[in-house]
């Protein structure tokens, strides 16, 4: 049988205590609402446990902040999309996290007595997810971006995709445009959404009324596609 208790902990907060019959060690996790969670032996002793926490706390308040700000979280029950691939989360019995990419799906593969919120494990995750979405994005953007350009006379010199954590997209002075990799999440229509902007702005240099008029000219609904892009982060990474 399993004792809970929490207590708090400075200066992490409130951290949940479980008294397991089956641990063997002390093992930490922080759940998704921000709270630490320490399962331990049942004979080992608070004030051991304390110093434990206490010992991770720099680690804690990073995966603290990391929740706050939004960052993902993968998990097995995770729905995660990209525009060709969808991520599944296997547990296995096997020693270090693997992963294998075919067949539209992305499959990480971790150890089985490992907690899936552990840092190695994430981050391994979210590389894996970077660089699949880097190479949809250098294959698909470049083309969709150019049927575009096509269908509505517009012209650009070079296109660019990159890993960005502030925009989703940008074009310079001399008409180059880059393009985040992180598109390749996002549904058809807000891609080329993007896409569309970035090209009216090899015409128009700033949002004046003048752009908003072309790109809706180009893109209906122009402004209600820019409030929905609103509701996705570039950085949940």
């Amino acid at each position: 049988m399993n004792a809970e208790k929490v207590i708090v902990v400075e200066p992490v907060g409130q951290v949940t205590l479980v008294r397991n019959e089956r641990s063997r060690y002390l093992r930490l996790r922080v759940k998704p609402n921000g709270q630490a969670h320490v399962s331990m032996p049942v004979l080992a002793s608070e004030s051991k446990a304390i110093d434990f926490i206490k010992s991770k706390s720099g680690w804690i308040k990073q995966q603290q902040q990391k929740i706050k700000t939004g960052l993902t979280v993968f998990k097995q029950d995770s729905s995660f999309r990209t525009k060709f691939h969808e991520l599944k989360i296997v547990p296995v019995p096997q020693a270090k996290v693997s992963g294998f990419v075919g067949n539209g799906i992305i499959q990480i593969n971790i150890p089985s007595n490992q907690e899936e919120q552990h840092p190695t494990i994430q981050h391994f995750i979210r590389n894996t997810l970077i660089e699949v979405m880097r190479q949809e994005a250098k294959v698909f953007l470049p083309i969709r971006l150019q049927q575009l350009a096509n269908q509505h006379q517009f012209q650009f010199e070079k296109v660019f995709v990159k890993h960005v954590k502030s925009r989703w997209g940008s074009c310079s002075s001399i008409n180059n445009i880059n393009l985040n990799l992180h598109l390749m999440r996002l549904p058809d229509r807000i891609i080329d959404y993007v896409l569309l902007h970035e090209l009216a702005h090899t015409k128009e240099k700033n949002h004046s009324k003048s752009f908003w008029q072309l790109l809706e000219s180009v893109c209906p609904g122009a402004k209600q596609l820019d409030r929905e892009l609103k509701n996705y982060h570039v950085d949940i990474f």
